[in-house]
């Protein structure tokens, strides 16, 4: 076995390119740890909390990455002891209690103590015994139909497992789960609390950063049948000891991915393993053999150690959970022929040793490279695997993918997301994590003018004078802190307030801004480029030299431009919470209608030949495949507005034959009903 070193370096320098290297994932969990600790103060003020899940909020960017929203009310209180009622105030907070020692392990019933004055969860009590229960089936439906109402997007969604709503749409995949929390620990958990002490894994640091945090109940039963059953759920406490775990261990939970569904799974769509059970089988590997430390040169062997364990588990039809190992969770589904089947396959797997991840077409060009080329060595130093402007790249596109945007309902919410974000800039961080504020800060300093657009004042010289200068004061302000297309918010805003000459001459500085050879938009750069001119700068400022972002427009929110209000309508009524225009096509897009404004026929030709011109020649470098729906949509409205209607009409089929990303079919139907009859 003097092989397996330099096999594992092979594969730990390939996965470091698959998932991540160690930089790039705690770059990933700054941005989603940041943006929650902000998000969180104004979520406590509309009286839930929500917060991604998931593999993605684990770290990895895989394409079977999807986007999990759990969400729970924050004045339902779950208490595990009758005891713990004293620690709540009753009305104002609804306490509910676990009770089920007759229930399989991990399963508990939910005893409303008291009135709750939410309908679903009020709506979903049935009586049993003389005692108000929450019936987790219920809960689900009723979510699901709140749901429904609240977002056009989820009008086919279904419910699966305990998600009350599932969404599998062109653009995204993902569940939502509305749960509950409490704040304590469950009784068949405690055994856990003390085995990690005596095995000293995870370390008590982050147990007691799992114990503060809770647990999670959600609505499902331990069988279809047992309606008032619900399961509880340590996705939080699972969160935070995957991100203890050391990049070996991080890569060879992501190793095992891999496995399961390229190899494991790759004959069978009906997938009996999911990658919890693997989750499970590392949990269980790495607290087993604490004192040993995960290099990079045995990460196919403890690989192997967690295989060998998941065959062992299919073989007796036992998986233990982690939290409380009493809890079997193949009780129901490897069972019978299926659990015969699946450790046939694993065996006639394990029988082929290592070499059964060369079944992967993910891994087998790492390990091909390694067994072909026996004097090959593999240097698993960070710096060697990805450069620095590499991982700076990388942050700037994560900050672009995350949501760190945000839509304000009332001053007040500003105010408390300014001053978390405050309390956040004092404490000690890092230096991604300052950047990452700034622009959270920018973002908000701009959503924050919207928000003033959109309230009604009386409508006086003085009214509009103080409202112009606050909302310009701003987006000027959020310019100078912000990315280098954040100067189009200003551009829109003088031209919404019909100041052209203004708009224009932002647009100006916007395009010279935006023209440089070392541009960041999404995954395209030039990477000499960047490195030569960056060199010296801070990580803050090549933001506002050096990135781009999409244009976003709140369809809740019609402050932006009265030329896309159809689009913004007809998106929202599609469900779809943004309008994403590329920056391109909206600088030209602002420079057509400023000089259209102002009588200048010249200019606003050439502006729309630029615009034409962009479209069908670009390569996807400044006009995404997936965004080419507005971006035609914006040419057919600029066409039509300077009168070339049959352009129009042209841009607008091209729109209507692009990846419905905006979902604005129905706008750009409407504006082909609306040209002159001799357009058509």
């Amino acid at each position: 076995m003097d092989h397996i070193p330099r096999l594992s370096q092979a594969v730990y320098v390939g996965l470091c390119h698959e998932i991540g290297s160690p930089t790039e994932v705690r770059i990933r969990r700054e941005v989603m740890d940041t943006n929650d600790a902000v998000n969180k103060s104004v979520f406590k003020m509309r009286g839930y909390h929500r917060k991604f899940s998931g593999s993605r909020c684990e770290g990895f960017r895989l394409i079977t990455s999807d986007v999990d929203l759990m969400m729970w009310p924050l004045d339902h209180k779950v208490i595990c002891d009758l005891s713990q009622i004293s620690l709540y105030r009753i009305p104002q907070q609804t306490v509910i209690l676990m009770v089920g020692d007759d229930l399989p392990p991990g399963f508990t019933r939910l005893n409303l103590m008291s009135t709750s004055h939410d309908k679903t969860v009020s709506s979903s009590c049935v009586f049993v015994n003389d005692k108000d229960y929450i019936s987790s089936t219920l809960f689900r439906k009723n979510n699901l139909q709140r749901l429904q109402i609240i977002s056009p997007l989820l009008f086919s969604s279904i419910t699966h497992g305990p998600c009350s709503s599932s969404i599998k749409d062109d653009n995204c995949e993902g569940e939502i789960l509305i749960c509950l929390l409490s704040h304590h620990w469950p009784i068949k958990a405690l055994p856990w609390i003390q085995r990690c002490h005596q095995l000293g894994w995870p370390s008590e640091s982050v147990v007691s950063d799992i114990l503060n945090g809770g647990f999670h109940v959600v609505p499902i039963g331990s069988t279809p049948y047992h309606e008032e059953e619900w399961r509880i759920s340590f996705s939080q406490a699972e969160e935070k000891i995957v991100w203890a775990m050391n990049h070996s261990q991080f890569l060879c939970y992501g190793l095992l991915k891999f496995f399961l569904k390229e190899v494991i799974n790759s004959q069978n769509n009906n997938s009996i393993l999911c990658s919890y059970f693997i989750k499970t089988s590392v949990f269980w590997v790495i607290q087993s053999d604490s004192v040993s430390i995960w290099k990079e040169e045995k990460l196919l062997f403890y690989f192997w150690k967690c295989f060998k364990l998941l065959i062992y588990w299919v073989r007796i039809g036992e998986c233990p959970n982690f939290f409380i190992p009493q809890n079997n969770m193949f009780r129901i589904k490897v069972t019978g022929s299926v659990q015969k089947s699946l450790f046939s396959r694993l065996y006639q797997l394990y029988r082929e040793g290592i070499s059964c991840l060369l079944l992967s077409p993910t891994l087998r060009p790492y390990l091909s490279q390694a067994i072909v080329y026996r004097t090959l060595r593999f240097c698993t130093d960070e710096s060697s695997i990805i450069t620095n402007s590499e991982l700076e790249t990388s942050f700037f596109a994560e900050l672009n993918s995350f949501e760190t945007n945000f839509s304000f309902k009332k001053y007040t919410e500003v105010a408390i997301y300014m001053n978390q974000i405050g309390r956040l800039i004092r404490k000690k961080r890092t230096l991604h994590q300052a950047v990452i504020l700034q622009y959270i800060t920018s973002c908000t300093l701009r959503n924050s003018a919207l928000l003033i657009q959109n309230i009604t004042y009386p409508n006086t010289n003085r009214t509009i004078y103080i409202s112009t200068g606050k909302v310009s004061s701003l987006l000027k302000l959020s310019c100078t802190i912000g990315c280098a297309s954040e100067m189009l918010y200003l551009s829109v805003y003088f031209y919404r307030i019909r100041m052209y000459e203004r708009s224009l001459s932002i647009l100006q500085k916007a395009q010279g801004r935006m023209s440089v050879p070392y541009i960041v938009y999404g995954n395209i750069v030039d990477r000499d480029m960047y490195r030569r001119y960056t060199a010296g700068m801070s990580l803050g400022k090549k933001i506002g030299k050096a990135v781009v972002f999409d244009t976003l427009m709140y369809n809740d929110m019609l402050g932006y431009i009265n030329e896309l209000v159809f689009e913004q309508n007809a998106s929202n009524k599609n469900g779809m919470t943004l309008l994403n225009i590329p920056p391109r096509v909206m600088l030209h897009m602002l420079f057509i209608l400023n000089h259209h404004r102002l009588g200048d026929t010249v200019r606003s030709q050439q502006s729309l030949q630029d615009l034409h011109s962009l479209l069908l020649y670009d390569d996807g470098v400044n006009v995404p495949l997936h965004l080419r729906d507005i971006s035609w949509q914006i040419l057919g409205i600029c066409q039509q507005t300077t009168g070339d209607y049959s352009g129009s009409l042209q841009s607008y089929q091209y729109s209507l034959q692009q990846y419905p990303f905006n979902k604005i079919q129905e706008a750009t139907l409407f504006r082909m009903n609306t040209l002159p009859n001799g357009a058509m």
